[in-house]
């Protein structure tokens, strides 16, 4: 009798823990349960001004391989595209000042550069200098990324630059973001050299002629990576609009239940949210507890569209970022049709807004037309734009985005200690527990399908 796994989630760690376990075992019954009626999860893409424009994660970063293997598994290679330009803004004190050369993740590894470029003051740049001469203070494990930079580079550094782009991408606050997951590039440049700075350019150290691209994107959005995924699995058993309403133990098996039915099955693959997952684990109670103290955040991102002839500030860059201190609602702002070349028209210009994140919910208190009214407000005050929006859209993800405080990777650990001792054969993939990020969600997924398989052995 052939085994069973299910599958719970649609978004694209669940659809890789699905491609895996067909590849490597094409005679196991798998099915993959979503709740909504469309698979993806984060990754969505859709046509605004005429073009298929992202309304969530628009690129993937090249530095790890899971993503670019996947594209290139899927014969997408040849529609990958990278940023048409790798400057960008931050605003301070109001004025916009192009982000100084040199910079990795936020974190000046050239002193010159930072201290023209005018966003830090002249002591401030100084002092993120000393990190040269400083002794290792490394103070142990579990430190946040403002941690680290505070000690090393000085507060304004860490404001000004490292938090509104890793407080960004993660939509959370430095300070309390764990620095080995939500920064693993500076945490280990940071414990192998006395000096951050000398940590970082060996790390970034590229042989004469090399010069790939940091991120990567598609052609007809992200979207074209889970719909490639999608018909590359055939005729799979996968049921959208079926919400998984928990699942148990029963006689050694597990069992899903959904809204119509419950499946008994070998091994599952919960591949959703952890506030969802500790949900759908209310029989394991402790598992269930600890997933559901791994706080999320909110994002808005509204999607504006203007005459670029109406744009008065020069569009020469990828986008600008907004320090917490600033006090706008705006958090960040990606000129797409500057961004990405196959944007690009004479015409248009096409802004994606975000607003929302940890410690800020002043989004979700706003209606869709007072949120595009409050961000058009500060983004037409600082790009100087003089005219009428052509078009909007605003895309909410309510606690999309998992809050890795220091710890984080015991707390994880602690939950799949649990699933092992009271739910064997379940196992976690997402951005939950072990990256954010497309190619992390990947690995886990192809992971969790990995270690589904293992246990099947043991049956």
């Amino acid at each position: 009798m052939s085994k069973k796994v299910i599958v719970v989630g649609g978004g694209i760690a669940g659809l890789a823990a699905f491609r895996q376990l067909q590849v490597q075992q094409p005679n196991i019954d798998v099915v993959l349960l979503e709740a909504s009626p469309q698979l993806g999860g984060k990754i969505r893409t859709t046509d605004f001004l005429g073009r298929q424009i992202d309304e969530g994660a628009d690129a993937f970063i090249t530095r790890v391989p899971w993503a670019l293997e996947l594209c290139d598994q899927l014969g997408l290679d040849s529609f990958l595209v990278s940023p048409a330009s790798s400057n960008a803004y931050v605003l301070i004190n109001g004025v916009l000042r192009k982000l100084p050369k040199g910079l990795v993740l936020g974190v000046p590894t050239k002193l010159l550069p930072l201290i023209r470029s005018r966003v830090v003051s002249p002591f401030a740049a100084l002092r993120a200098g000393f990190d040269r001469f400083l002794p290792d203070d490394w103070p142990g494990d579990d430190e946040s990324v403002g941690g680290l930079i505070r000690r090393r580079m000085g507060d304004q550094i860490a404001d000004r630059l490292v938090d509104p782009l890793i407080g960004s991408i993660n939509a959370g606050d430095t300070d309390h973001l764990d620095a080995a997951l939500a920064a693993p590039q500076l945490e280990t440049a940071a414990r192998r050299h006395r000096s951050l700075i000398s940590g970082l350019k060996e790390q970034t150290k590229k042989p004469a002629g090399t010069s790939a691209p940091v991120f990567l994107g598609l052609e007809l959005g992200m979207g074209q990576l889970i719909e490639t995924l999608v018909r590359s699995l055939g005729e799979a058993d996968i049921r959208t609009g079926t919400p998984v309403t928990g699942i148990n133990k029963n006689s050694g098996n597990l069992v899903v239940r959904t809204q119509q039915t419950s499946i008994e099955c070998d091994a599952v693959i919960l591949a959703t949210p952890a506030h969802q997952a500790a949900l759908l684990l209310a029989e394991c109670q402790t598992a269930a507890d600890r997933l559901s103290s791994i706080e999320h955040a909110s994002v808005a991102m509204v999607t504006m569209g203007f005459r670029q002839a109406d744009v008065g500030h020069p569009l020469d860059g990828s986008g600008m970022l907004i320090p917490r201190g600033e006090g706008l609602l705006t958090t960040a702002v990606s000129w797409g049709s500057s961004k990405w070349p196959h944007w690009t028209d004479t015409e248009h210009a096409i802004f994606r807004v975000s607003a929302g994140r940890a410690g800020d919910t002043r989004a979700l208190a706003l209606e869709d037309d007072e949120l595009v009214e409050a961000l058009l407000t500060e983004v037409a005050n600082i790009l100087d734009i003089n005219g009428d929006l052509l078009e909007w859209r605003v895309s909410r993800w309510i606690d999309a985005f998992p809050q890795y405080a220091p710890g984080h990777d015991r707390l994880v650990a602690a939950i799949e200690r649990d699933l092992r001792s009271e739910m064997g054969g379940l196992f976690l993939a997402g951005a939950g527990y072990k990256g954010i990020g497309i190619p992390a969600c990947i690995q886990q997924g192809n992971q969790s399908a990995e270690a589904a398989l293992d246990y099947l052995k043991t049956l």
